[in-house]
Parts: structure tokens; sequence; C-alpha cells
């Protein structure tokens, strides 16, 4: 896992989008830690987050996409804290 996936996973648990209806949008991630990325940047980490099994796809926000931490995702942080 690189740094920006860990700074997302983070950023979703630590808002509580831990489920489809607490989900976050690419923007209020953005908006939430100043990441130095664009809009397209997350969402490419996310699709990947998403594939581990580390984030899932929230409920329609208008016509944003939303995501959440998913519990694998939240032990992945674990993992990685107790290796640092």
């Amino acid at each position: 896992m690189d740094r920006l996936s860990f700074i997302i996973l983070l950023v979703l648990r630590h808002a509580e989008a831990v489920d489809k209806y607490s989900a976050m949008s690419v923007r209020e991630i953005l908006s939430a830690e100043e990441l130095g990325v664009k809009e397209n940047t997350i969402f490419k980490k996310i699709k990947r987050l998403i594939a581990s099994g580390y984030a899932g796809q929230g409920m329609k926000d208008g016509k944003a996409n939303t995501y959440f931490i998913t519990p694998e995702g939240c032990e992945r942080l674990k993992e990685e804290r107790s290796q640092a």
C-alpha cells in the first residue's frame, strides 16, 4: 500500500465513512485533507482500494459516487501502523 492510499483510508475512517450511507465523495475526501493531488488521482486510488476490498462504493450523492472504508480496510490500517 502506498502513502496516498493509506491517507485516503485514514480520512474515511476518521470521518466515520464506514457504510454506504455515511460514505464520502472524492471532493469531500479532498476537502478533508490537503493532499496536493487532483480528483482523478484520488478516484484512481479509490478504485484500487475497492478492488482490494479495503473500500466500497456508497450511495450516490447527486451525480457523485461516494466511498467508504470496509472492515478489511480498517484491519489493513492497523497492520500498516503496527509495521511502522
